[in-house]
């Protein structure tokens, strides 16, 4: 056996360079946040230095960037949105997921409800907006949340039916058997056990709208309802490129995001993952 094979066996060696891959992927994926927050506590002067170096930490372009800006309208418009649309899609994608797993359909509607990835996002904008028109949605959180939940719909859904199908069906006999309907036997019986991924997908569709621009500069027109993703592409709009305040509203918008994911990502993993185990 050569040295190499032997190196290559090692199992200490394969643990080096499974640290080594995922260091490298971690620090690939966490670099421009890293350079978002160090050019924003950069002095102005400074700022036009290509180095990770800080000779003076400054505050000024968070300062400016509530001050000067309606970044503070912008960061709750994001959050009414995001709660709004999270409430739609969750709530119908539960119930979409319920009826896939419960009852026999003719045709597989699981399958045809992907059919709205094909098209892409960009050409259903149009259409959308033109319903909106009609019903008066534009300019408001209630249209804008609409459109994020129907786009994020069939995704929802499709991840709540992997889930739905760990839930044995039994439990819908018995509670049927003892005289419960089927609204009943889905509000006390299902939602508990459904809930951790009820909650994984809502973390999804907030993040999609959190993060959303097409829809927003679509169906958005009035300054007062702008989000975040409308409020940064205001910054680069003007002569001047307002760096620090740019890199200081993608760290305030990026942070919160990333914190919620560090401090869920058990749950979230077992909400994907773990079906409900349930004793027939």
């Amino acid at each position: 056996m050569s040295l190499i094979q032997k190196l290559i066996q090692n199992k200490l060696i394969q643990k080096a360079v499974v640290v080594f891959l995922v260091l490298c992927a971690i620090g690939f994926a966490i670099f421009p946040l890293l350079w978002a927050l160090i050019s924003s506590l950069k002095p102005e002067t400074e700022l036009i230095q290509a180095q990770l170096i800080i000779k003076h930490i400054t505050l000024e372009h968070y300062n400016d960037l509530f001050g000067l800006t309606d970044f503070a309208k912008f960061f709750t418009n994001s959050i009414i949105v995001g709660i709004f649309a999270t409430f739609l899609c969750t709530i119908v994608a539960t119930f979409a997921a319920y009826s896939f797993t419960r009852f026999t359909y003719r045709w597989n509607l699981e399958r045809l409800s992907l059919l709205v990835y094909i098209v892409p996002p960009v050409l259903l904008v149009i259409p959308i907006y033109l319903i909106f028109q009609r019903l008066h949605l534009n300019n408001s959180y209630l249209g804008l949340a609409l459109s994020h939940s129907t786009f994020m719909l069939p995704f929802a859904t499709l991840l709540l039916v992997a889930y739905f199908r760990g839930i044995p069906v039994e439990l819908d006999e018995a509670a049927l058997i003892d005289g419960a309907n089927r609204i009943k036997v889905i509000t006390n019986i299902i939602l508990p056990l459904a809930l951790p991924g009820m909650v994984a997908t809502g973390i999804i569709v907030f993040a999609f709208s959190w993060n959303d621009y097409l829809y927003a500069f679509t169906l958005i027109s009035v300054p007062e309802l702008r989000t975040i993703p409308l409020g940064i592409a205001q910054f680069s709009q003007s002569q001047y490129m307002e760096w620090g305040m740019l890199m200081a509203a993608a760290v305030i918008t990026t942070l919160p995001m990333l914190l919620f994911f560090l401090f869920i990502q058990r749950k979230l993993l077992a909400g994907f993952i773990f079906a409900p185990i349930v004793e027939k």
